[in-house]
């Protein structure tokens, strides 16, 4: 019997660490998901097959003993602040909701620790799939010009065009381009996503006998960021690609001076591209509002954290709260920078909270280059963009992360 659930579970985290790129999954629509009349995504409660799977997994692999050896200080205190949370939070809905998702979040970084070297041989095989999977889909959609749909529904491909309102879009040249989307909700989730991928697959080159093999996966990770249009993740990408090419030349002048010309060239190129290009439009993205609406809800946040300092304004309300505090923003999304969102939405309290609990979990234990390096490139890209907490294929890929280093 114990065999049989052993085996079951295994093939059921297979399927689980498989499906994290996909988003095929119910949304309901509360009262509480609409505001201003608007339906929300963000606010919008979702059954994702991927949680089916999930539910399995916890099923089959719960106990109350393994509950109890997980069992700390600070889930107690946890508790204690949920509860506070939820008393302050004007849509208690959403924000039950989404502490739900971090109790989920919480079991599951624990469950895939205790089966890291069986989640680590699963990723060796999975993690090309996701990232050629995903690259030859957003060429695809870049060269149709819109979505494949058929079977790539079932796997979360939204259906848009390149006239679709509000789609993403990069110019070349002064054309309009659409930007790969992949099964993601917005080609910056699926940057983020590939590159935190393609850091996985390195770590694997020891592993790996046929560098063939191991290059091909590479390039078609270095096409998927080309093509997501992302340049916070493309300067990402171009900073490691130094680095690990870095690590490689022996001769440290010689690196030291193509890196110096290399920046040179980098200037110039960044100089001509300003000049016929406005920098607002440069760091904002490809919409020429962009870096606007950005700077509205940094501004929004921290009116909302100086209106409620220790407590935040309850988990899931930076939306919510967002009117009140922005009456002209259009742009109804949460602000694009998690250490802002997590404090608006639960105060110095959580973010202290969030701080010690990491510095418990992980004390000592976060020893390699590559684990520091992926917490670094998580905490840039977060410092821009807000899917890494917000976005299901992007926490769960976060929650993979957190569980294997």
């Amino acid at each position: 019997m114990v065999e049989i659930r052993q085996k079951i579970s295994s093939w059921l985290l297979f399927i689980f660490l498989f499906l994290i790129p996909t988003q095929l999954g119910k949304h309901f629509w509360p009262d509480w998901s609409y505001i201003l009349g608007i339906r929300i995504d963000f606010l919008s409660p979702t059954l994702y097959f991927l949680d089916l799977i999930w539910i399995g997994l916890f099923l089959i692999n719960f106990s109350f003993e393994k509950i109890k050896r997980i069992l700390k200080w600070e889930y107690f205190l946890l508790t204690l602040f949920v509860g506070i949370n939820l008393l302050v939070a004007e849509n208690k809905g959403v924000a039950v909701y989404r502490w739900l998702i971090i109790l989920q979040i919480i079991w599951t970084i624990n469950f895939l620790k205790s089966q890291k070297n069986e989640v680590k041989k699963y990723l060796f095989k999975i993690i090309p799939v996701w990232i050629i999977g995903e690259s030859i889909l957003g060429l695809s959609q870049m060269v149709s010009g819109g979505s494949l749909d058929g079977i790539w529904y079932f796997l979360g491909e939204r259906n848009f065009n390149i006239n679709t309102v509000g789609i993403a879009q990069m110019s070349i040249f002064g054309k309009g381009i659409l930007r790969a989307y992949g099964t993601f909700s917005h080609p910056n989730s699926l940057a983020g996503f590939v590159l935190l991928s393609l850091v996985l697959w390195i770590r694997f080159k020891s592993k790996i006998k046929n560098k063939v093999w191991w290059w091909t996966v590479c390039w078609f990770g270095i096409l998927g960021i080309i093509i997501s249009g992302s340049r916070l993740i493309w300067f990402l990408a171009l900073i490691l690609g130094y680095y690990f090419c870095w690590q490689k030349i022996k001769n440290k002048k010689k690196a030291v001076g193509i890196t110096l010309i290399s920046l040179g060239v980098l200037m110039m190129l960044s100089a001509v591209i300003i000049n016929k290009y406005p920098l607002n439009n440069l760091i904002g993205g490809w919409d020429k509002e962009s870096f606007s609406k950005r700077w509205d809800l940094n501004v929004a946040a921290f009116k909302m954290i100086r209106g409620s300092l220790w407590t935040g304004e309850g988990l899931g309300n930076f939306i919510v709260e967002l009117p009140r505090y922005e009456k002209n923003n259009s742009l109804l999304q949460p602000v694009h920078n998690i250490l802002l969102l997590i404090v608006s939405e639960t105060g110095l309290l959580g973010l202290g909270l969030l701080g010690l609990s990491l510095i418990n979990f992980y004390k000592n234990k976060v020893g390699k280059i590559s684990d520091k390096l992926i917490l670094i490139l998580i905490l840039i890209s977060g410092m821009w963009d807000h899917y890494w907490i917000t976005l299901p294929q992007n926490w769960w890929l976060l929650t993979v992360v957190l569980g294997i280093i």
